[in-house]
């Protein structure tokens, strides 16, 4: 997965920063069938710049969006949109953050 050089030292409180990872993992499953989708991913997302996030099918860019978004939990580590720390939302201030602050294109076409 190629990511913007962003590293995780400078995420906060770096100024200018729209939302960012830190040490973000993800797993699905357990046992056997366990899959790591996201292995202690950092990543930064500059205020006013365009990211592209380019990989093969099934290295983790969707799992990595959905997480940064706050649309699915992560297993572990950090994630921020500006200041706020989405693993301290409960689900009525996830929703109300995510109405009001961040805008989806889904690769589906999910739109209404």
């Amino acid at each position: 997965m190629t990511v913007n050089s962003l590293t995780a030292q400078a995420l906060y409180p770096e100024p200018g920063v729209a939302a960012a990872a830190t040490d973000l993992c993800k797993v699905y499953g357990s046992g056997d069938t366990r899959v790591v989708a996201l292995d202690r991913v950092s990543i930064g997302f500059r205020e006013g710049e365009f990211t592209a996030i380019m990989g093969p099918s099934g290295c983790g860019k969707s799992t990595l969006m959905h997480c940064a978004a706050g649309l699915d939990a992560a297993t572990s580590g950090s994630v921020r949109i500006g200041t706020t720390e989405l693993g301290s939302l409960d689900d009525r201030r996830l929703t109300e953050l995510r109405r009001d602050r961040v805008g989806f294109i889904f690769q589906a076409f999910n739109l209404l």
